[in-house]
């Protein structure tokens, strides 16, 4: 593995610099959760990388950096977040699918993948190429599946120039090298009675603890509130984060009956709500603080639950300017 490094994120702006991803092909891609099958052997991951480029300069090297997070063992560090690499070569209109448990090297991986485009006639150059497009799938072994997107970053830098612009030897999400990440996440909506987990990252790697906030509301608009803290990576139970999260606490107001009824009376039988994700402050033991880290996220179930599923959460239109992620 590869050690990380990290950076201190700048100031918040309003928009990206450079042109936005959104769900359009990129140069990198964040797959926010993967593991190994051997650290649960009933449910396992493929990971996806597709090449959309069909013509011209159309072939492309792909590096997987797989982020394995474990207990670190250290009085100095957080998390041990340890980095598999793995480089693969995509030829136009090329996909490819990989089974992770043999695909990271670690046995008993989970944490978060970052797979990027790199020029294939230089080694270790990442490139702007803005045609990977990706996924994974989570098969159950008891038959259950689902497929949660990678989350694209397109590069502002010229098709099929070098994006270390700064010879760091790091990614940089500055809007110059790869556009921005987001300010804010938003959980959309999320039944109480259902749960389920977020999944959240941290590029700073795991010296540092994230403190992160959560704005919560109800079905009747009522504003609550939770803190969380994490190193790196976590996958956590909405529940566990705050019982805000869970049909009681959304139940602290009156119903509004407009909202979810499942008996078709008019009465409304389960509280829903929606909540905003917010870096606060990132704490490390020998270094300094960082203010308003980056986030990225999803939320999965896929503990051999009843519902097994998982979606991206949304992101604000104000955007950071400092995340970086290491080679």
């Amino acid at each position: 593995g590869a050690a990380f490094v990290f950076a201190l994120p700048g100031p918040v702006v309003p928009v990206a610099a450079g042109p936005a991803c959104g769900r359009r092909p990129g140069s990198l891609l964040v797959y926010p959760l993967q593991r190994s099958a051997l650290l649960n052997a009933a449910v396992f991951t493929v990971v996806n990388v597709t090449n959309t480029n069909r013509a011209g300069v159309g072939e492309t090297d792909v590096h997987f950096q797989y982020v394995n997070v474990t207990t670190s063992g250290s009085p100095f560090l957080f998390a041990k977040c340890t980095i598999e690499d793995r480089v693969e070569t995509l030829t136009p209109a090329d996909t490819l699918s990989v089974l992770t448990s043999c695909h990271n090297g670690a046995l008993l991986g989970e944490g978060y993948l970052v797979v990027t485009a790199r020029d294939p006639e230089v080694v270790d150059v990442p490139w702007s190429f803005d045609h990977l497009i990706g996924s994974e799938y989570v098969v159950s072994a008891a038959g259950g599946m689902y497929a949660l997107n990678a989350i694209p970053f397109c590069s502002p830098a010229p098709e099929f120039g070098a994006t270390d612009l700064d010879g760091d030897g790091k990614r940089d999400f500055d809007g110059m090298e790869y556009e921005l990440i987001a300010d804010e996440l938003y959980v959309d909506s999320f039944l109480g009675s259902v749960g389920g987990d977020i999944v959240l990252i941290s590029f700073l790697g795991g010296e540092y603890l994230n403190e992160v906030d959560f704005v919560i509301y109800n079905d009747d608009e009522f504003q609550l509130s939770a803190t969380w803290s994490f190193s790196c990576w976590t996958r956590t139970p909405l529940a566990q984060i705050s019982g805000y999260f869970t049909q009681q606490g959304l139940a602290t107001t009156s119903n509004d009956p407009g909202e979810l009824d499942i008996t078709c009376d008019g009465v409304q039988d389960l509280d829903t709500g929606w909540a905003i994700v917010r870096g606060k402050r990132a704490l490390a033991i020998t270094s300094d603080d960082v203010e308003d880290p980056a986030i990225l996220g999803a939320l999965a179930n896929d503990d051999l639950q009843q519902w097994m599923n998982a979606r991206l959460l949304w992101e604000s239109s104000a955007k950071q300017t400092g995340a970086q992620f290491p080679n």
